[in-house]
């Protein structure tokens, strides 16, 4: 997971309040906790994307069916790409929170 973020990053954040969102995206509904399956990757992008996972606000842990059926607006090119290849795959999305932003569920 390392190795695929370096590339993207110059340098790891500082930013004090980061939003990490880590989406499995596949085609057998897997047998595996999705919020087990996410904290390797949170730590394997310590020092790469963040200097600490304490630097992580918000958490995201979900799977999506790639055999589903979406409507989509802005789709990253990357997530489109790899979606059209219809192999299971994650992908991992990190952004600043800002200050006054509030998220109700």
């Amino acid at each position: 997971m390392a190795g695929a973020a370096a590339p993207k990053c110059t340098a790891p954040s500082n930013h004090n309040n980061l939003r990490i969102r880590i989406t499995f995206y596949y085609n057998t509904l897997p047998d595996f906790d999705t919020d087990n399956v996410s904290k390797p990757i949170w730590d394997a992008l310590i020092g790469v994307v963040y200097l600490d996972d304490s630097q992580l606000g918000e958490r995201i842990a979900r799977r999506k069916d790639i055999n589903g059926s979406y409507r989509i607006r802005g789709i990253n090119p990357e997530l489109a790409a790899a979606i059209a290849e219809g192999d299971d795959f994650v992908f991992v999305e990190i952004e600043e929170i800002g200050p006054n932003e509030v998220n109700l569920i």
